[in-house]
C-alpha cells in the first residue's frame, strides 16, 4: 500500500505526511519502546483509511485491512470479527498492557492504580474534540486526569464534562456525568440516559431508545422542552465509537430550578394565602356572632 503511494522509505514517508522534517519518523524506528503521539497516529489514520491500528500500536496483525462496519443491521446486530484491542493503563507506573476485547464497544484504553483497581478517567471539555481522536490512543489517556469514588468500582467508568442545555432541566452545563462503559446496544434501556461518541456529532449526553433492530437506528432525544432548538434524532449504529450509562454527576454548582419548580411554589404560596382569607373571615363571623 505505501508502494502505490510512491513512499520507498522513511523521508518519503515523512514528506507524504506533511513533515518538514523526519526526524519524528526516526525516532519511533530508532527506538522499539517509543509509541506515536496522538497527533502521529491522527496524520496516519487520515493518510491511510485502511491502516490497522492494532498493528500500528501493538505490532501485531497486518499492516492494512479492509474496513468493515462495525454492525451488521441487514437482520441482527452483529459485531466485527476482530475489535480494536483494549489497554490497559497504570496510572501510576505507566505500564500498558493488552487486554481480550470481545466488542467495538468496549472502552480501548481503561485505567487502573496500583493495585490493579479501575479508576475513572476524567474528560474535561477542552479535551472532547481530541478525545474523538485519542480515545483509543493509551499516550492520549494517560495525560487525562483521573479519580475514584466509592460505588464506581468493577466496571469501567469514565466521566465526561457537560456542556450545553439540551438536557435541562435534569442535567446542568458544567456539571461531570460519570458513566458505565456498555459493550453492546442490547443493554440499552429505553428512555435511559447515556453518553454517546459519535464519530459525526462529538459526544452527547442524551436519552436513547434503541430500534437497531426494528428500523436499524439509535434515536437521540433531549430533556429540553424546546424541541425547535434541541430535537431528537435518528443516528445510525455505526456512528456510536463508545457507549456509557449514565450513573450520576457530579455538581459544581446549585442550578435554578426549573419553570415547574416556580409554578408549584407560586400555586402553593396562592394556597397558602387563600388558607389565611378564609381562616381570617371565619374568625370575624365568629366574633360577629359572638356579638
Amino acid at each position: 500500500m505505501a508502494d502505490s503511494k510512491g513512499i520507498k522509505n522513511v523521508p518519503d514517508l515523512a514528506n507524504f505526511l506533511g513533515y518538514d522534517s523526519a526526524e519524528k519518523l526516526y525516532r519511533l524506528k530508532r527506538d522499539p519502546e517509543a509509541k506515536p503521539s496522538v497527533d502521529i497516529v491522527i496524520d496516519f489514520t487520515n493518510k491511510f483509511d485502511d491502516l490497522n491500528l492494532r498493528w500500528f500500536l501493538t505490532g501485531k496483525g497486518n499492516p492494512f485491512e479492509v474496513k468493515q462496519s462495525m454492525y451488521d443491521t441487514s437482520s441482527e446486530v452483529g459485531l466485527v470479527n476482530e475489535p480494536l484491542p483494549t489497554y490497559q493503563l497504570n496510572v501510576n507506573k505507566g505500564a500498558i498492557n493488552e487486554v481480550p476485547n470481545n466488542s467495538p464497544l468496549v472502552p480501548k484504553v481503561v485505567t487502573v492504580d496500583h493495585n490493579n483497581n479501575e479508576v475513572i478517567a476524567l474528560v474535561p471539555y477542552k479535551a472532547i474534540a481530541g478525545y474523538l481522536n485519542g480515545y483509543a490512543d493509551p499516550e492520549f489517556i494517560e495525560n487525562l486526569p483521573s479519580f475514584s469514588l466509592p460505588g464506581f468500582a468493577g466496571h469501567s467508568h469514565r466521566a465526561f464534562e457537560v456542556r450545553g442545555q439540551s438536557m435541562l432541566p435534569t442535567h446542568h452545563s458544567g456539571s461531570i456525568a460519570i458513566g458505565r462503559s456498555v459493550e453492546s446496544l442490547d443493554e440499552i434501556r429505553d428512555r435511559r440516559v447515556y453518553i454517546v461518541v459519535t464519530k459525526a456529532d462529538g459526544i452527547v449526553l442524551k436519552r436513547v431508545l434503541n430500534r437497531v433492530k426494528q428500523d436499524g437506528k439509535l434515536i437521540l432525544m433531549s430533556d429540553n422542552d424546546n424541541k425547535t432548538e434541541y430535537p431528537n434524532y435518528p443516528i445510525d449504529p455505526e456512528e456510536v465509537l463508545e457507549l456509557w450509562y449514565w450513573r450520576g454527576s457530579i455538581i459544581r454548582e446549585s442550578p435554578e430550578p426549573g419553570n415547574l419548580y416556580h409554578r408549584i411554589n407560586d400555586m402553593e404560596a396562592k394556597l397558602s394565602l387563600l388558607q389565611h382569607q378564609i381562616s381570617h373571615i371565619g374568625a370575624q363571623n365568629k366574633m360577629m356572632v359572638s356579638k
